[in-house]
């Protein structure tokens, strides 16, 4: 199939593919030999899926490149596997944390706006404060 089928039936970007292609994290279509147009077969398509489910659990390219290099290799890969899902669940779990905490401050802030409407804005007066 061509980039632009791959990429429909992907639900990507054409763009995407020739970037992932690049990053060598999709390895480069070969060529028809008559139009010089990427070709490409049901392995490429398989793997842009494994690509997309990876992103949709909050990974990083960099590690699915790591997965995709380990994939060869599932059972001495495993433990690696475990430990880099251990590190992004602890990055994520930070950035949840660090989420909640904007969460609570803006909350605080609008709750602080909403008592004082007819005076000056709580939220303005707040973040216009110096650091002294």
């Amino acid at each position: 199939m061509t980039i632009g089928e791959l990429a429909k039936t992907a639900g990507l970007k054409t763009q995407t593919i020739r970037y992932y292609e690049r990053e060598g994290i999709l390895p480069e279509a070969r060529r028809r030999y008559d139009s010089g147009y990427r070709e490409y077969d049901e392995d490429a398509l398989g793997r842009l899926h494994f690509i997309k489910h990876a992103q949709s659990c909050g990974l990083k390219l960099a590690d699915i490149k790591i997965l995709l290099e380990w994939e060869n290799l599932p059972d001495e890969a495993c433990p690696d596997v475990q430990e880099l899902l251990k590190e992004r669940i602890g990055e994520l779990d930070a950035k949840i944390r660090e989420m909640r905490s904007f969460s609570k401050s803006l909350k605080r802030l609008l709750s602080a706006c909403e008592e004082s409407c007819d005076a000056r804005c709580a939220v303005l007066e707040e973040f216009g404060k110096r650091s002294k």
